[in-house]
């Protein structure tokens, strides 16, 4: 995973910006060798030529190993490591690229604008260089953090060259700045410092919302955090997926499986929905309505605690306490502790009954309804289908599906209070609830 690779095309030779940034290149190196000018032999200066004039890299690379057996502290070091570093990009050697980055940015005559470079050039190879796979993973990290963020001090500082526009000079600094601070956020987050990780990510998206990997590893960083920044991160990865990131179908149900696990809702059809609200309201915004949250699974386990009357008037009320407390409940069995009212029975199916009725506490709730609010399903109690029009009942059972507007609740597995149901003819009638169901 290389965040800069859907940003910049792949480091080969050097980059290449407009030619205004000729200037801050320029610095990278005293000027170009001349033997008139060098206090080095000549066979010194015709063996240094020789190698920087030599186009294939493999040959390149052994003409520099060869110059540096004989001449170890040459004047041309400077030259040496960068032809060096050019060399070993064409080879995609990324580990050798950094090595004689690192070696101009040691050398005491390379001035601000080189090591600008130097940093910039080491920043783009660092994914290239390291995955999490890596035997030196943490050394090579924190490195590049500590050499991006030292990046980013002179890129802050650095004045605009005189023969940049505004507007060039603008581009150039946007780019270098934004290659920072995403290397500054992928060494943290190889280095498990999430917190550092998420602000950085964070900063190159505020320079440029447009980069979906951005937005998927900010969730990831987002989420690594102790405790987790779980809405923001589950909104960075719905807005990874709605940006196209690559394998957006995996990020899918990494989100899916990550809300899941921070709520362990009551039913897996629960997170379903949350994850297809996060992605409809992610489409093309960049930041969250204002208030939304992911309730967490303590605030769910609350939910659970609520008494029957509160339950219920909790769902009715509708809006996100509503919807907190469906996740809660959903597929929660309930104990014989509501009551209801009939409005119709159909007995026509053989494997179960199901009753159209209105829930409540008390008789008096009941009876003031005009209309069913639940559908029930009754499997193993035929009896049931005794049960007419106005009679009135208490249940416990599982609650499967609820709707909002209009509201509607729906229960399986349900099973009637044998007391309530009317006695076969002939046979004496059980005893009916009372005004409220303990």
């Amino acid at each position: 995973m290389m965040t800069m690779r859907n940003r910049i095309a792949a480091l080969v030779v050097s980059l290449v910006l407009a030619g205004c940034a000729a200037e801050v290149r320029a610095a990278a190196l005293p000027e170009q060798p001349q033997a008139a000018k060098s206090k080095a032999t000549v066979a010194e200066y015709n063996a240094y030529q020789a190698a920087a004039a030599e186009k294939d890299p493999q040959a390149k690379v052994k003409l520099l190993d060869d110059f540096m057996t004989k001449y170890p502290t040459s004047e041309y070091l400077p030259y040496v490591y960068n032809d060096y570093w050019q060399a070993y990009a064409a080879l995609k050697q990324w580990n050798k690229v950094i090595e004689y980055l690192d070696k101009i940015l040691a050398l005491p005559e390379i001035g601000t604008g080189g090591k600008l470079e130097a940093y910039y050039r080491r920043a783009a190879t660092f994914e290239y260089a390291y995955n999490p796979k890596s035997p030196d993973l943490a050394d090579g990290s924190t490195k590049a953090r500590d050499a991006a963020l030292e990046g980013l001090k002179i890129i802050s500082a650095f004045p605009k060259p005189q023969q940049a526009t505004d507007e060039q000079w603008a581009t150039i600094k946007k780019t270098y700045t934004n290659q920072f601070y995403n290397t500054a956020a992928s060494a943290s987050y190889y280095l498990k410092d999430y917190k550092a990780a998420a602000d950085n990510y964070a900063a190159a998206l505020a320079m440029d919302p447009q980069q979906p990997f951005d937005d998927y590893r900010l969730g990831l960083a987002e989420l690594g955090e102790n405790p987790p920044e779980a809405t923001a991160g589950f909104w960075a990865l719905a807005r990874a997926v709605d940006m196209k990131v690559p394998d957006g179908d995996k990020v899918t149900k990494y989100l899916h499986d990550r809300i899941s696990e921070y709520q362990t809702p009551g039913c897996d059809s629960s997170a379903d929905a949350e994850v297809n609200e996060l992605l409809t309201l992610a489409q093309n915004s960049q930041g969250p309505p204002a208030g939304y949250s992911v309730p967490s699974a303590a605030d769910l386990a609350k939910k659970r605690e609520l008494e029957i009357p509160a339950l219920i008037a909790a769902l009715k009320a509708g809006g996100d306490g509503a919807k907190t407390t469906w996740l809660a409940v959903c597929n929660g069995v309930f104990p014989e502790a509501f009551l209801a009212k009939t409005y119709d029975v159909d007995a026509s199916d053989p494997a179960a009954i199901h009753i159209n009725a209105a829930v409540g506490t008390t008789e008096d709730e009941v009876n003031a309804s005009t209309a069913a609010d639940i559908a029930l399903t009754i499997p193993a109690q035929p009896e049931a289908a005794r049960l007419t029009k106005d009679d009135i009942f208490r249940f416990a059972g599982k609650l499967t599906g609820y709707t909002a507007s209009p509201f509607q609740l729906k229960f399986d597995e349900v099973k009637i209070n044998p007391e309530d149901i009317p006695a076969e003819k002939g046979k004496k009638a059980a005893k009916k609830p009372g005004k409220t169901n303990p």
